[in-house]
């Protein structure tokens, strides 16, 4: 529906309402005086009663996908840790860096970057934060500055694939875009950022650990293979980890639907299946006497506030789009574009980063891609020979870019933040959201500018003006 039809159809005061109670929302999560699952549960709740949404068409906004995805992956890290493969992996890491803080940090910035390129960075964080947590136990330093350069960078790393990204999967279903498409013209801007983020990296959230000196005498007793706990449940758990990694790298070549042939296995299928193959496998024996847990406990250990943040924010996203705020905001924002694509696409990227950072990515995209589809259709529109599709494509790509990149703004800009966050609260290491907009806020806006011109060189002066004459 366009914009200004959303704005039509619901009542004048809906969209007073729903600004007032998202706003109240997002204050009080910046607040942190109230939990920010409440909150989120609390602004969900109103959005329903209120009558700004009814409860059918708010649980259809409910991305299960992500929320399946989540649940899925915490299952397979709650088993695979009581094998004590996180110790080990977390030992060797330390002993390989020396216990160099500022090693370390670049060290696991960059493995988690490349890891998430391949992956879901939403998986990634779920695998290397608890390894983390290890890490910095066993050299007594902060965990949270190697925390919050690992969630960003695996948000950048994540930008350069078609299944690096959960906006990346929607933007390129939506357009047509294949995983080769994303490696050419994603990748390289990430690795430009990336350099980036390392060296800024060191300054950013190395400083905080030079002032506490790690404890590098620890390593020296500690022996990665005594780390082990259980190795059945170890192969077990490496087994089933590779078949997930594998299905996660090409579940959208996999359609095992005859009755819809154009779908593809979903992220989410992949979890949940995984999951459900290692509960079954760890059950069976042989086991280690103690080393198999109740489904009770197990279930028990799953994030739970996370995912019910999530349920709420989409359930009050869901509020704002309906409305009509969603689509008043896009709409002021698309139509000052006119005809020019390279303005189009600026303005498509930073709003898109500005409103990641507020909505979270998810959601906000999928709100955006009808509004960048009919500003194709409106440009072609006003010229006489419509556009090729490779250059109108750079509308697509700028809305990648600012989904991805502005998500490092605010912890609730992207999954994988939520999921760092719940695993380091739960930790005992409280990360505020004044503290993650003070590391994340100058990431994004250097990550930005260094796509602003990547989007200007590559699109413009590259491929644009040699072949249309300016």
């Amino acid at each position: 529906m366009p914009a200004e039809n959303l704005i039509n159809a619901a009542p004048s005061w809906h969209p007073w309402a729903a600004g007032a109670i998202f706003v109240a929302c997002y204050i009080a999560i910046a607040s942190e005086k109230i939990d920010r699952t409440i909150v989120a549960l609390v602004g969900a709740a109103l959005m329903l009663i209120v009558g700004l949404i009814d409860q059918s068409n708010a649980f259809k906004h409910i991305d299960l996908n992500v929320i399946l995805l989540l649940a899925g992956m915490m299952i397979i890290v709650n088993i695979v840790k009581r094998s004590g493969l996180f110790e080990w992996m977390a030992i060797s890491t330390a002993k390989l860096t020396g216990g160099r803080p500022v090693l370390l940090l670049v060290t696991l910035s960059l493995v988690t970057a490349v890891t998430s390129a391949f992956l879901d960075n939403v998986t990634t964080m779920m695998l290397i934060g608890p390894m983390t947590l290890l890490i910095a136990d066993a050299l007594h330093i902060d965990p949270i500055p190697l925390l919050l350069s690992e969630t960003m960078a695996s948000n950048i790393g994540g930008t350069a694939t078609l299944i690096g990204d959960p906006p990346n999967l929607l933007v390129g279903s939506a357009a047509g875009l294949s995983f080769a498409d994303f490696i050419v013209n994603m990748a390289p801007l990430v690795f430009f950022a990336l350099v980036i983020f390392l060296l800024m990296g060191t300054g950013l959230f190395g400083r905080p650990l030079r002032k506490t000196p790690p404890k590098v005498s620890a390593l020296a007793t500690l022996r990665p293979r005594k780390a082990i706990k259980d190795k059945p449940l170890l192969w077990k758990s490496v087994a089933v980890l590779v078949v997930v990694f594998v299905m996660f790298a090409i579940h959208h070549t996999i359609h095992p639907y005859p009755q819809h042939p154009g779908r593809h296995m979903e992220p989410a299928t992949v979890a949940l299946g995984g999951a459900a193959l290692l509960l079954l496998i760890s059950s069976l024996p042989p086991r280690k006497e103690g080393s198999s847990q109740p489904i009770e406990t197990l279930l028990a250990e799953i994030d739970w506030p996370t995912l019910f943040f999530f349920i709420g924010m989409f359930i009050m996203i869901a509020g704002l789009e309906t409305s009509g705020v969603l689509g008043a905001i896009l709409h002021l924002l698309t139509s000052i574009t006119g005809d020019s694509i390279f303005l189009a696409s600026m303005i498509i990227m930073w709003s898109a980063a500005l409103l990641t950072m507020v909505t979270s990515a998810v959601p906000f995209v999928l709100a955006m891609i009808p509004v960048i589809g009919s500003l194709i259709q409106s440009i072609n529109a006003g010229l006489q020979n419509p556009l090729p599709q490779g250059f109108t494509n750079v509308l697509w790509w700028a809305l990648a870019f600012g989904a991805c990149l502005g998500a490092n703004g605010t912890f609730i800009g992207s999954a994988a933040n939520m999921v760092v966050v719940g695993i380091s609260n739960k930790s005992g290491h409280k990360i505020t959201f004044g503290r993650f907009l003070k590391k994340g806020l100058p990431v994004t806006l250097v990550s930005l500018a260094v796509a602003s011109l990547y989007l200007w060189l590559r699109f413009f002066v590259l491929e644009w003006y040699p072949k249309t004459g300016g």
